[in-house]
């Protein structure tokens, strides 16, 4: 598997943008209100950047402890169990991927939203979407985080190839 690429995420933060600042024009020529932001969301992605955070410490930890040389070998601790590693791999992908996605719909919610940002309810939706743009920035990089931490270089990769997963 190839890492994730700048282009990848932008590419999807363009869609998602142009998605998110369509859906709720469509939302509001049908129901002529405007379309609900839910705080929930925040919550939802505030224990899930925990929770990655914490997912993220352990598994650097067990690969850290895994790879210490001077150690007795009795005593160094097993790196983890290769379908860990490559559920995390593939936990790191699913989490930039959506982070993106994420990001990119309720961009494009805010932007939807700037022209009337003098009535109350778009004010109210405008700041609980840019806290959420906020907290998927931050899965954003955890899951980049992760997927760095994954990496192993091969012994025979030539310098500048791209690098595999654990």
């Amino acid at each position: 598997m190839k890492p994730t690429t700048v282009k990848n995420i932008l590419s999807f933060i363009f869609l998602a943008t142009i998605v998110g600042y369509l859906i709720p024009n469509i939302y509001e020529n049908i129901t002529a209100t405007y379309i609900p932001v839910s705080s929930n969301t925040v919550i939802a992605l505030l224990l899930l950047n925990l929770t990655l955070l914490y997912w993220i410490v352990i598994f650097k930890n067990r690969l850290k402890d895994a790879r210490k040389k001077n150690q007795n070998i009795s005593k160094r601790k097993s790196p983890p169990h290769p379908l860990v590693a490559a559920r995390t791999v593939a936990l790191a992908f699913a989490g930039s991927r959506a982070a993106s996605l994420i990001l990119g719909f309720y961009l494009g919610a805010v932007l939807n939203f700037l022209p009337n940002l003098d009535l109350s309810p778009i004010r109210s939706r405008f700041s609980v979407s840019l806290a959420i743009i906020a907290l998927s920035a931050v899965l954003l990089g955890l899951s980049l985080w992760l997927e760095k931490i994954c990496r192993i270089k091969d012994s025979d990769d030539k310098p500048g190839d791209n690098a595999s997963f654990a």
